[in-house]
Order: structure tokens, then sequence, then C-alpha cells
């Protein structure tokens, strides 16, 4: 089926839809493919519209639009600008341009395809997004559930929503999302697009928590210490107060959220609000331990000043170690067009029922390599075990956090201590060296300092002393 050379003109009658938008509904015949050539929609407005959009597809099979012109055009109530797709498998739009589209209540300045049944195809080639709005919701220029979006020759700029300012997906990761990853953008630009609360060019599930050391407060002076994504704090004392006074939720972009205050979140659409409200941050603390527990403010939805304040009273034994997490809710999966799911260390890939999903490895058990197939049991030699983390017992050793090989410090155990920054800039493995097994070595160095080595099984441990 073809339509050419449609050119509607201004309307902006409540009731006269017939010439507002052209309605596709329930193409599903086999090898069907509807086409749309040189279509014109420009300076039209809908009202009263819940569910629609200009142009309106249904379980379509496959559509094409080619050399298509959207442009000024205003959906009052309805989802998307200019378009709206549900329930339809693939869709193509080559040398067209979407310009100043406005969905001023709902999802989609210029496109909306949402699918829920099965994975959708998005193809757009040589075409631009320009100046749309989803001035209450997502997706600035483009807002998709379940479709994977292919994304080559395109401009995607200046667009603005609340959340996902140029495109918003859900559920799926794009394939041109995972090639940008990789450093290939297929000759696309996707810039100067903005989001109030975030995911200025893309937006979608959040990606991890931040804070900042001097974010973090104690009753008394510690000593803070960074370590890939976790914080150490030595010397503590049980009961003594910690606070966190901003801890910020990162976006795909490494751009924190941003939540408006309850007075200003009254007009936001339902999915922002959905979203914002489910956020929430919480301390979890050392469950395998009995002797230790945590009271004060664990968790929170309560965002103020740039981040969410949480306090922590951890109580224990003296003289011992203990885990604290902070963590949010808001984290989920997404698979990519193949249905496969992206594995974080520390996590495990396992069948569940038809699916395929990740899941961390609990306290106790460990996993370094995403190719692990089931969780590794703590060794002996480690306090504590969870996801990726493995934190040793004093007199054991490794060389970084990425492996399982763990030596103990059999010359000098008791000065030995993994654990703490300066003890492990005082360590050093040398590997496979051609010499007999438990020879002592002492080498003099200059400004007073001694290295300590000793030899076994054709490995080095080489300790700092003072």
């Amino acid at each position: 089926m073809s339509m050419d050379n449609i050119q509607p003109l201004s309307n902006n009658n409540k009731h006269q839809f017939a010439i507002n938008f052209i309605s596709i509904t329930s193409f599903t015949i086999q090898n069907n493919q509807v086409t749309l050539d040189y279509i014109t929609l420009k300076l039209n407005k809908l009202n009263q519209n819940t569910f629609s959009s200009f142009i309106q597809v249904n379980q379509c099979n496959d559509i094409t639009l080619t050399e298509c012109i959207f442009q000024d055009n205003i959906n009052s109530d309805g989802y998307g600008g200019a378009i709206q797709l549900i329930e339809t498998q693939k869709v193509q739009i080559y040398y067209s341009h979407f310009i100043s589209n406005k969905c001023l209540q709902k999802n989609g300045g210029a496109i909306n395809f949402i699918n829920t049944q099965y994975l959708g195809t998005l193809d757009i080639n040589f075409s631009a997004f320009i100046v749309n709005q989803a001035i209450l919701s997502t997706g600035g220029a483009i807002n998709i559930s379940k479709v994977n979006l292919i994304l080559k020759n395109s401009q995607i700029e200046s667009n603005k929503a609340q959340i996902g300012g140029g495109i918003y997906y859900q559920s799926i990761i794009p394939d041109f999302v995972l090639l940008l990853q990789k450093g290939i953008n297929q000759n696309n630009t996707i810039q100067n697009n903005y989001a109030s609360i975030y995911g200025k060019n893309l937006g979608s599930t959040l990606r991890k928590i931040q804070i900042s050391q001097k974010d973090i407060s104690i009753q008394s002076s510690h000593n803070i210490n960074q370590k890939q994504n976790s914080l150490e704090v030595e010397g503590i004392q049980s009961g003594e107060q910690i606070i966190f006074q901003k801890i910020q939720v990162i976006d795909e972009e490494g751009t924190p959220v941003y939540i408006p205050s309850i007075q200003n979140q009254n007009n936001l659409s339902d999915d922002v609000l959905l979203i914002i409200r489910q956020i929430n941050i919480e301390i979890t603390c050392d469950q395998l331990n009995i002797q230790i527990k945590c009271v004060g403010n664990l968790k929170s939805s309560d965002y103020q000043n740039g981040g969410f304040y949480l306090t922590v009273q951890p109580m224990y034994k003296p003289l011992s170690t203990m885990i604290m997490k902070i963590r949010s809710n808001v984290f989920p999966q997404l698979v990519d067009s193949n249905n496969n799911i992206q594995i974080n260390q520390g996590q495990i890939q396992k069948q569940f029922s038809n699916s395929i999903i990740c899941e961390s490895c609990p306290e106790g058990k460990y996993s370094l390599d995403i190719l692990d197939g089931e969780c590794k049991k703590c060794p002996d030699s480690a306090e504590y075990c969870s996801g990726s983390k493995i934190q040793l017992k004093n007199g054991y050793w490794r060389s970084n956090e990425f492996t399982d090989e763990i030596i103990y410090c059999n010359y000098n155990p008791d000065v030995c201590q993994p654990q703490s920054n300066q003890s492990k800039d005082n360590y050093f493995l040398i590997r496979n060296i051609d010499s007999p097994p438990n020879i002592k070595i002492n080498i003099n160095l200059n400004h007073n300092t001694n290295l300590n080595a000793n030899v076994n099984s054709n490995q080095i441990l080489i300790s700092k002393t003072f």
C-alpha cells in the first residue's frame, strides 16, 4: 500500500481528527508492506486524543517512510509528536526530517514506538530529528520500548525532554548504542540535546551510585581511602556515626540524576513520576556476622542538595572489619537485540525458564570472570566475599583486585595487611624466577630503607620495613 504526496492542511478543530492524522491498523498479512512516500505534515495540532498521534500504526509487519517531512506539529494529549507505533515488527525511515514537533503530555517528541509482545526494529538512515520536545515526559526525539534502534547517517540534535533528551530506550540496548560504546558512531551526530532529570542525549536505566570522599563525614578524624568501587575507613569506633551527605545516582552518560522538588513534580507525566519515585538508596551491613549491626537512617528516597542523605552507626566487635554496601533499587537489567544480557564482574549467567538472567554472587561467594558458570566459594584466606569483592585476612596478599591468586606472607605475616593501602604499596610479587626455593635475601637501598625478600616456589614476596 502506498500513499503519495499527502499534504494535510493546518486544522486545529478538536473534532475533525480525520483531517489531522492517518490511521493504519492491523496490516498483519505476511509479506505485506506499507509504504509512505513524500508525506508532508506541517503546522497541525491534535487535541483530546489520549492514545493516538498524527500517524498511528498498530500491529503491522513492515512500514517504510521515505522523504517525509514532519514539522511544527503539536500532539496535545496523546503519544508521539508525529508518529506512534504499537506492536509493530519493522519500521524503516529514510531521508526524512522531523523538526520542531511537540508532544505536550506524553512520550516521544517525534516518534513513540512501544512493543510488549515481541522485539521491534526501527531502522533510521539519512534522517534528521531537530528541536523536537516531549515536554513533560521521556524521549525528546524518539521514545522506544522493546525496540532495537538502528541509526546511521542521521542527526539527533537540540531535542528536549524530562528524561532522555535525544532518545529514551527501555528493555533493549539498541545496536547503535552498543556500537557507540565501542567508539563507532556510524556517521551520526547526537549532540546538544537536553533532559531536565537525566539522560541529556541518551536515557535509559540508571547505571551506578557515586559518592565523593568529601561528602562523607565522621565524628572523629579518620583516613578514607578510595579503592576502585569502594571506600575504606580505618580505625572507626563502634557506635560512631557516619554521615553520607550526598549520594548520587548516575546515568549512562556519567551525569548525576536531578530530581525536582515535590512541588515541581505535579505536571510531570505518569511515566516520569514512576521512574523518579521508585529511586531509593539504602545501606546494608555485613549480614553474615552476627556481632555486627547498623542503626540510623539506612534507607532514603529523599533527594536534596544534589543527592541522597543517609546516616549509619555501625556497632561491632573491636579490632574487626566489616563491610557496608550502598545500593539502589533502580538498575533493571537490559538485553541486546539478540537477547544477550550484559554480565558485570561479580555476576554469573544463569538459565531461568526460557530466559537468561544475571545473578549476583551472594555473601560468602564471589566471581571475578564474567564467563564463570557459577559463583566460587570464599577462600579460607578471606574474611569476606560478595559479588567481585574478596576481602583478605591479614597475613595474605594478592597482586590486584582482579585475581584470586592469594599468597600467604610466610616471612612476616604480621605486617602483611592487604586491606591497608600502606601495606598494599609495600608488597610486590615477582613470578617465574629461576632460583632454588627457600632463600632469604636482604637488599639494602638508599634512604635507610630495607627490602626483605623470601623466595619460595619460584615466587618472591618483597616487603618494605622501616
